[in-house]
């Protein structure tokens, strides 16, 4: 599998698994039609379009078509979810599909890194850029703290994929350092959920 395939599926599963998490956003605060492809859009593509803005690119989403497409899939899936589900459900849903985007993306935002010769800052900026960075405008859309911001732990969870991207990616090539990346990141994310780790708060 060539280092372009492997971006291109893990872009896949982040855009859906970004893409379904807002659409049950919107549908957690009781969004219309349009809020809830609004946020599905907003979470899988604000991430990505802040990583190609920084490495001085077009973002991709508005030349490659195929972002709608699986960003339609991920909205399309929220909105048949079933209305009789408990919230609760529905929450896990919102966690689960959202640590599966935390995980792709910060791997997908390391490879871009690596493609353009960044070191071990630039890899780490803009994996967390591309991985959080869809989040942040999901919530503060929807008028609540950034899960980032104040939740478990969750850009600590993006941070620690991309050293362990850095750090394989020089021994075990790339494809590697991406699958192991993406493992550490969604394990974590939901360990710090399961078991509800948070960083120091001070009041």
């Amino acid at each position: 599998m060539t280092e372009e395939l492997y971006l291109v599926i893990l872009n896949a599963i982040g855009l859906i698994a970004f893409s379904f998490s807002g659409a049950i956003k919107a549908r957690i605060h009781g969004l219309d039609l349009f809020g809830i492809i609004l946020l599905g859009f907003s979470t899988a593509l604000g991430g990505g379009a802040i990583r190609d803005v920084m490495v001085q690119r077009i973002p991709l989403m508005l030349t490659d078509v195929s972002y709608t497409i699986f960003c339609i899939i991920g909205i399309f899936a929220g909105i048949i979810l079933k209305r009789n589900i408990d919230k609760a459900i529905y929450t896990r849903f919102f966690l689960v599909s959202d640590g599966i985007g935390l995980a792709s993306f910060t791997a997908t935002g390391c490879i871009v890194a690596n493609q353009t010769g960044l070191g071990a800052i630039g890899i780490v900026v803009l994996g967390m850029s591309t991985a959080i960075g869809g989040g942040i405008l999901r919530d503060v859309l929807v008028n609540e703290i950034p899960m980032v911001l104040s939740k478990e732990i969750y850009a600590t969870c993006s941070f620690a994929g991309c050293i362990v991207f850095w750090l394989l990616s020089y021994k075990s090539g790339i494809h590697v350092a991406a699958y192991i990346s993406v493992a550490v990141v969604f394990i974590f994310r939901m360990l710090s959920i399961r078991f509800g780790w948070n960083l120091p708060k001070f009041s």
